[in-house]
């Protein structure tokens, strides 16, 4: 193990030489990754795959990353780290609440057309509850995300907009909304020849939730919970 590491640290070096060509390197394994799940739609792949899409010696993903953990732990951070400082300053922004929920619905399933395995691979990493994977994509991926919605739902109910619910149970149903058309792409190939989810099918998708969503939130007249 030790000499193969070390020829791969040679590798590395004889190809890369500078700092920005290392950097490509990376982006080129995590690139590869993230092109299989969707190709594959599946979230599991081996570093023999990664190695075979990217063309770059497998032993360099350990080189790079650590570990298989190390690897998708850069791949979250590289497709939806930069989402949570947008998130924030919507919760804080003077808005209406009813547009802020909007406004995430769209770009909660924007990110899913860009990333479409996102949310399979977020629950297949907290599956096991007790490692250390599943409590950082729980400390930096999800829980920020379910305290910023109950944000929102929290003003939309002190503002006499949103009926009280349980910001747990919103969550999982919104994403599960979200996510559902990504999730199932064979089947919309199957069921109205939709290859691809384009911008216009997005948008229409994302309208649509935005709809059901805010229809089961608004109270409607007075007296309603």
């Amino acid at each position: 193990m030790k000499s193969a590491t070390s020829k791969a640290e040679r590798q590395s070096a004889k190809s890369e030489g500078s700092g920005d060509k290392k950097q490509s390197t990376r982006d080129q394994l995590l690139d590869a990754t993230g092109a299989l799940m969707i190709e594959n739609n599946t979230t599991s792949v081996s570093f023999g795959e990664i190695s075979v899409k990217s063309g770059i010696n497998a032993a360099l993903i350990r080189y790079h990353f650590g570990s298989k953990q190390g690897l998708l732990e850069a791949l979250l951070e590289r497709d939806a780290g930069d989402n949570y400082a947008a998130l924030e300053k919507l919760v804080n922004a003077d808005w209406d609440p009813v547009e802020k929920m909007r406004l995430h619905i769209h770009g909660v399933i924007r990110l899913y057309q860009r990333v479409p395995y996102l949310n399979r691979l977020l629950i297949s990493l907290q599956s096991d509850s007790e490692s250390e994977i599943s409590r950082y994509v729980m400390d930096r991926f999800t829980t920020p995300v379910v305290n910023a919605e109950k944000a929102i739902l929290e003003q939309g109910h002190r503002e006499g907009v949103f009926r009280d619910v349980d910001p747990l149970l919103f969550h999982f149903s919104l994403i599960g909304a979200c996510d559902s058309i990504f999730h199932s792409r064979s089947a919309l190939l199957q069921l109205v020849g939709v290859e691809t989810i384009d911008d216009k099918l997005r948008d229409r998708y994302a309208d649509h939730v935005s709809k059901m969503i805010l229809g089961g939130l608004l109270v409607r007249e007075a007296g309603n919970d």
